[in-house]
């Protein structure tokens, strides 16, 4: 049986290889060290939180404050606890094994940490829809569209779960209770001859939106981050449209995206449009459900 990682070998893990992993890359690198823009004051305009080769990071902008991986997980992450980050190593939610199609090579499958085995319509899955419908109000004929069922082995289990590809060729996978990146990366939907680009958080907004303003869906690009951290390098990548609209949660990373948007507008000439003010709710799923 498998080992369990204690929290001594997961600050033994790669703090740079742990960011790459979550959409995070650094403004510069030098011998020995790499700078990132603070994850506490994120207004710095150059990198101030600094990567040792010791594999411990300290942030010059707030009084030299640092650590070990688990504690830059927990300024990242404030509502995890460390037991939290444990489990989810353990549970393979926090992996820098990126996905691989999976081999007819029963040998290559084993040896393989994170493997998909097949690809299947969601309506096949009754559990995986019930969630869809039943906790998240989401019409299964929208979900159709853009969702798959991925059955996926991982620490010699078999697993099905919901999820999406992104542009780099990850997967981001999800089911009740369960959120995993096997490489972080953004997802776009895109449609011919539009000229404004929606942003949302997750894929659950996406469809929420989709309910809300069903005559949408085709005079727009949509983006879905999968995460708020994604939005930076997505920014490097894909220039904007002529029009930018964000839905982002109502938290501080949702006020920190929809910044970097507005500001990342600005300087490419794009209208923005921060459509946070236009439902109520943490985010627009929370609005659909009418939890607020």
């Amino acid at each position: 049986m498998k080992r369990k990682m204690n929290t001594s070998d997961i600050n033994k893990l790669s703090i740079i290889d742990f960011l790459s992993s979550i959409g995070y890359f650094p403004e510069r690198k030098h011998n020995g060290y790499w700078l990132y823009k603070s994850f506490i004051n994120p207004q710095q305009q150059t990198g101030s939180l600094k990567i040792s080769s010791n594999n411990l990071w300290v942030d010059y902008s707030d009084n030299n404050r640092g650590g070990t991986l688990i504690d830059l997980i927990l300024l990242i992450y404030p509502g995890l606890s460390v037991s939290d980050i444990v489990r989810n190593f353990n549970q393979g939610v926090f992996s820098f094994h990126q996905l691989t199609t999976a081999s007819n090579n029963c040998e290559e499958r084993a040896s393989d940490p994170f493997t998909i085995l097949k690809e299947d319509i969601i309506i096949n899955h009754e559990s995986l829809c019930q969630y869809l419908v039943a906790e998240r109000g989401i019409d299964i004929k929208i979900a159709m569209r853009y969702l798959k069922a991925y059955q996926y082995s991982a620490n010699g289990k078999i697993y099905w779960n919901l999820g999406i590809r992104n542009h780099l060729g990850g997967y981001n996978l999800f089911s009740k209770g369960f959120k995993c990146a096997t490489q972080q990366g953004v997802t776009l939907f895109t449609n011919s001859n539009v000229q404004s680009r929606i942003y949302f958080e997750g894929i659950l907004d996406f469809f929420s939106f989709l309910m809300i303003y069903p005559d949408q869906e085709s005079r727009n690009d949509y983006c879905i981050l999968n995460s708020v951290n994604n939005l930076k390098k997505t920014l490097e990548v894909h220039p904007l449209k002529q029009s930018s609209i964000a839905f982002f949660d109502r938290d501080n990373a949702g006020d920190r995206a929809t910044s970097l948007l507005k500001a990342e507008a600005l300087n490419q000439k794009s209208k923005f449009y921060d459509y946070r003010t236009t439902f109520q709710g943490k985010d627009l799923n929370d609005y659909l459900l009418g939890n607020y």
